[in-house]
């Protein structure tokens, strides 16, 4: 019989956050923009840029415990990482969740979908290509995707 390792929501957090907030990234992320030839994405200022997909990263992160978790692993999860982000001076990522938290529930068919349109949205008044769209599509299903399979081998535990 396989067992999953339980792992406090706590320590899972910190892990992703840290991750997602190491300084290597925004190379990556860069190559994103650079890959999507999208003069309307490239010419978005590199921080505000940053912001928001960290924002989505977290939103997915969330949205990923809530749905593989009970109820008060996912609460935990949500104190966690608003305290984490306080405490670590992120306020403009928490300022800005609401509106993909509210953008991934506006759709009973594709919340992802929904967090794209408001992803672009917020960075550019005009449209960007829809091959750009697409794109992104795609990276925000990989980012989810990866954490729910790490719930494949992990169980989430609240510290109560």
């Amino acid at each position: 019989m396989f067992f999953k390792k339980k792992i406090p929501v706590e320590d899972y957090c910190t892990s992703s956050l840290s991750a997602l907030l190491a300084k290597e990234r925004e190379a990556t992320w860069e190559h994103l923009r650079v890959a999507c030839n999208d003069i309307q994405f490239t010419s978005v200022e590199a921080q505000l840029y940053y912001t928001h997909l960290k924002v989505v990263f977290i939103q997915l992160m969330l949205i990923a415990i809530a749905k593989n978790c009970n109820m008060d692993v996912s609460f935990a999860a949500h104190v966690f990482v608003m305290n984490y982000l306080k405490n670590h001076g992120l306020s403009e990522i928490s300022e800005n969740s609401k509106g993909y938290s509210e953008a991934f529930a506006s759709s009973y068919t594709d919340g992802v979908r929904q967090m794209v349109v408001h992803f672009a949205s917020q960075l550019s008044t005009a449209p960007m290509k829809e091959e750009t769209l697409e794109r992104l599509y795609v990276e925000f299903y990989a980012i989810l995707k990866a954490f729910f399979d790490d719930f494949k081998s992990m169980k989430l535990t609240a510290s109560r």
